[in-house]
């Protein structure tokens, strides 16, 4: 390649001058001598252009490659079916293509997940332009993508002269069905019905008769009704605060390429609105206040509380206008409201008269059909007034023996079996500091289980389940001991608030429990809560459906573990004997699985602007061309990648345009031959 440049002698404002002189003589010399005039003004000009020093410049060029992308999509999708067989097929069969075609340079590229695709979806233009961005326009000859179509950054623009092409994983009839959920609360009141309003699609359109199941913890199944428009209507009522997993399942059509799509898991948070307590102490005593204060702290509690202080039957003559203004409305509390309350509390109660039997019926019903109830026992517990003696005593945990130990001081110290409850063993702080009680009421006929002891063995706290309900019985009336801090206190406000939630059935403090939680980074933590030191062994059904056993190890205050790997977004389920567990790794309803069909529609205008093509690998592999830049880039059974036949200069040589002695020459013969013809 050669060119024309000029490399002046001096600076050009200075050329500019010389010329400008140079013209005036030029003219004063057609005006005075016209007969040589334009052989001198011959010579002037060429040795004024002489001073532009005109150069030939040779340049030495080599041809250069071309660049075309191919990029693979190894998203969630692509593992349906047998699409990644279809993609590794054909990335070889392009290799094997490309290979050997003279002065093209081919780079590979794999869109692999993010750990973000649950939500973003698959980048693939993104990956495209960025790639695109490290490469000379001049060089750039195309790209192939090889996808299933699920592609999700279509706004991206893509700043490219060069066509790009789809190769499309999947089959043309690919069938589907997946949940669309229309209305799934997160969040619900205990006792409170939700409605989960949901729709099934059919490749893409509702299908108002397919069946649909909403599967609750406890494994049974509520079929969903058909409401208008096609959806489907179920309620569910949280039982107890905390997080609940509910799964929306629906059968799979026949040859259906994905049934990731075709379940839900919905977290559901049940939340109390306002935790009713009713607290009926029998006697005025120093723990009174360690009870109100711990309930009353909680602004979640509304506490209804009353003290006994005369019983019915005392005629003492006391002017009515001195008694208290508020009588017990003995007959609302516990006949026409209880079932209003969730917790109801005996603190130091006894026998006062004040309380029918027909009442303590009432109570065994309320705690069988799902109540809650805490008995808090003082010296009158051991005496012929014992709560025990009632009906009521039916229900009770313990029996007592008749007598009160407290001739020495003891410590509190976990059972064997409360060191696995987590009632107590998540009391915190050393047992072996917690400060020392001085009564304990001594019991028989334990049927519940001792969670809390004296260092002497005698049973301090204990629970039982009795049918739908809950009970717990605290054997002593010294925890104010604790709350005043002698012999330097306990965790008195744990002790507490760990027995109501029990009683209140929240799941963290459920003896008897299977975990399924997100471990780091893309795993899963089996965890088994149980009161009993077998090594479980739980079946976990991944999303794709496949299953494995896993044993767990021990590791401390009653829960054996194992770690899982996670990789697969989707639901995830273990099971080991009646307890089960449910969880969701990602989005649980990515958008990689909101339609997961191969289809070319999501890619067409993009392909359209760049002057590519859209071809199913089920129709076989086009051959592959090189065409020109302004030339189509596909046809009939092809597709192209541009050929720009770019250079690159690796080097150049400098020639004067006319040697110096030549020019010298020139000059000296036109001055001369101005001279002859003046002098003729």
């Amino acid at each position: 390649m050669n060119t024309l440049t000029f490399d002046p002698v001096l600076p050009l404002p200075i050329l500019l001058l010389l010329g400008v002189i140079l013209l005036a003589i030029g003219i004063w010399s057609y005006l005075r001598f016209p007969r040589g005039m334009w052989f001198r003004a011959a010579a002037c000009l060429l040795v004024w252009i002489s001073l532009f020093n005109p150069q030939i410049i040779q340049k030495e060029t080599q041809d250069l490659n071309d660049i075309a992308l191919v990029l693979v999509d190894r998203s969630s999708s692509q593992t349906l079916q047998d699409r990644t067989d279809q993609t590794d097929q054909t990335l070889a069969a392009l290799k094997a293509k490309l290979a050997d075609t003279p002065n093209l340079e081919v780079r590979y590229l794999d869109i692999t997940p993010d750990g973000k695709e649950d939500k973003r979806g698959t980048r693939a233009l993104g990956t495209l332009q960025q790639a695109i961005s490290g490469i000379d326009p001049d060089r750039y000859a195309g790209a192939i993508l090889i996808t299933d179509g699920q592609v999700h950054d279509l706004g991206q623009k893509i700043d490219t002269n060069g066509p790009l092409h789809v190769l499309l994983t999947g089959h043309k009839d690919d069938q589907d069905r997946r949940l669309k959920i229309v209305d799934a609360p997160h969040y619900g009141l205990v006792n409170h019905p939700l409605t989960i309003r949901a729709h099934v699609l059919d490749n893409g359109k509702i299908n108002p008769a397919a069946p649909l199941r909403l599967i609750l913890p406890d494994g049974s199944k509520t079929p969903f009704r058909a409401v208008e428009n096609g959806a489907f209507e179920a309620q569910y009522t949280p039982k107890h605060a905390g997080d609940t997993v509910l799964v929306i399942e629906t059968d799979p059509l026949p040859g259906e390429i994905s049934l990731s799509n075709n379940v839900y898991a919905l977290n559901v948070n049940g939340v109390h609105d306002r935790l009713r307590v009713l607290l009926v102490s029998g006697q005025p005593h120093q723990g009174q206040r360690t009870w109100r204060n711990i309930l009353r702290s909680d602004p979640a509690v509304d506490l209804v509380h009353f003290t006994i202080l005369r019983p019915s039957e005392k005629e003492d003559f006391t002017p009515l206008n001195e008694l208290s203004l508020i009588a017990f409305p003995v007959r609302e509390l516990f006949e026409e409201k209880l079932d209003d309350f969730d917790l109801i509390i005996f603190d130091r109660y006894y026998k006062h008269n004040v309380l029918s039997e027909s009442y303590f019926d009432n109570i065994k019903e309320y705690v069988k059909n799902g109540g809650a109830l805490l008995v808090s026992a003082g010296p009158d517990f051991a005496g012929p007034r014992s709560l025990a003696h009632t009906r009521l005593g039916d229900l009770l945990p313990a029996r007592p023996s008749g007598q009160v130990l407290e001739d020495t001081p003891y410590r509190i110290t976990r059972s064997q079996t409360g060191a696995r409850h987590p009632i107590s063993a998540n009391l915190s702080g050393d047992e072996n500091k917690w400060g020392r009680w001085v009564r304990v009421i001594d019991t028989t006929d334990i049927t519940g289980k001792t969670i809390l002891q004296s260092d002497k063995g005698n049973p301090l706290l204990v629970v039982n389940r009795i049918d739908d309900g809950r009970i717990a019985m605290l054997l002593s009336d010294q925890m104010w001991m604790w709350a005043r801090g002698f012999d330097g206190g306990g965790p008195h406000a744990d002790l507490v608030r760990h027995v109501v939630h029990w009683l209140m059935k929240e799941p963290d403090l459920e003896e008897e429990r299977l975990i399924l939680q997100k471990g780091d980074q893309a795993s899963l933590d089996i965890i088994r809560q149980s009161l009993s030191p077998d090594r479980p062994v739980v079946t976990v059904t991944r999303p794709d459906g496949s299953t494995e056993e896993i044993t767990l190890r021990p590791i401390a205050k009653g829960r054996s573990q194992a770690t899982i790997e996670a990789a697969t977004p989707g639901i995830y389920r273990a099971q080991t004997g009646e307890y089960s567990a449910v969880t969701t790794v990602g989005s649980p309803n990515p958008k990689e699985f909101i339609d997961p069909r191969a289809s070319a529609l999501p890619l067409q205008e993009i392909i359209a602007q760049t002057g590519g093509d859209i071809r199913w690998i089920d129709d076989g592999l086009p051959r592959i061309r090189r065409t020109g830049a302004e030339a189509s880039s596909f046809g009939s059974g092809w597709i192209g990648l541009k050929q720009n036949n770019a250079k690159a200069v690796i080097g150049s040589q400098h020639t004067a345009l006319l040697p110096v002695w030549l020019i010298f020459l020139l000059a000296l013969g036109l001055w001369l031959a101005g001279w002859w013809r003046e002098s003729r």
